[in-house]
């Protein structure tokens, strides 16, 4: 089924770069397109196929959710520096600068578009996202030791960040229903956040051969860490994932379908990567 979800959303990515002026570059660049896990893009289709959402609109919503996605990261190696992205180097290593910053654009704009195709009432939705995303990361690049200071704004930053794409993402798979819509929409930014902290904690580890990313470049470069904030306040990130998932799930305690299907997802898709990295955290420190 994995596999599965993945081919259905590069064929979708595939076909919607076709039509760009590089659609023959993109090949060359790899995995920095259409790689990764595709947590994002499998919560459309895994979740929204539950609701009677035609498979191909589901298909462009989740193609349209890697590729933001998979440009926020092409635009995050540039600005923090990192040089591995998903086992291999970052393209800005390997293709230069110039070639990240403009292939995220383009990335951002196929995007957008195909959201539009989707159905516009996800647009509104999807600026919200893509405004906190990138306000969240310009606190976090221009606010160092200002005022970002506590596990509280740890929290904060990972819902507008990481919290933001997954809640669009899950509301894409509400379909036409609304309610629906705007509870996934909750589910998801919880989810985000949950999923984000325990990434932060993946960022304490030495060995990068488990996370196929550059790690530690938040605290090289002075940015407020969810492990060193979690330290000095006496928490328990896990107490805290823990709860921001059961707050997710419960959101859609009205549909209890969709609920099932959300509960499937996390325990197949998140939950085991949400153990490895706070394990791997907590076995460093």
């Amino acid at each position: 089924m994995a596999e599965q979800d993945i081919a259905q959303i590069r064929e979708a990515i595939a076909e919607a770069l076709s039509q760009t002026s590089v659609r023959e570059e993109f090949e060359r660049f790899g995995d920095s397109v259409d790689g990764g896990k595709m947590l994002r893009g499998r919560l459309v289709l895994r979740v929204g196929s539950s609701n009677g959402t035609a498979g191909q609109t589901l298909s462009r919503l989740a193609a349209a959710v890697e590729l933001l996605h998979g440009a926020s990261l092409l635009h995050d190696d540039v600005v923090d520096g990192g040089t591995e992205r998903r086992h291999a180097p970052a393209l800005w290593v390997s293709e230069g600068t110039k070639a990240a910053v403009l292939i995220g654009d383009l990335m951002l704009s196929v995007a957008l578009s195909l959201v539009e195709k989707a159905g516009a009432q996800h647009l509104s939705v999807l600026m919200r996202a893509l405004r906190e995303m990138c306000d969240s990361e310009a606190e976090q690049e221009f606010s160092r030791n200002v005022h970002l200071d506590s596990w509280a704004d740890c929290v904060r930053i990972a819902r507008r960040k990481t919290g933001s794409l997954f809640g669009f993402a899950a509301t894409c798979a509400g379909g036409t229903d609304t309610a629906l819509a705007d509870a996934l929409e909750h589910a998801g930014r919880d989810l985000g956040t949950a999923y984000q902290l325990a990434d932060d904690m993946l960022d304490a580890q030495v060995d990068p051969t488990l996370a196929g990313k550059s790690l530690g470049t938040d605290a090289a470069t002075g940015k407020l860490t969810a492990v060193g904030a979690s330290a000095v306040e006496g928490i328990d990130p896990a107490i805290v994932i823990a709860e921001l998932l059961n707050s997710a799930e419960a959101h859609l305690a009205d549909w209890p379908k969709v609920q099932t299907r959300w509960r499937d997802y996390v325990a197949a898709m998140i939950q085991p990567l949400i153990d490895q990295f706070t394990g791997t955290a907590a076995a460093a420190t």
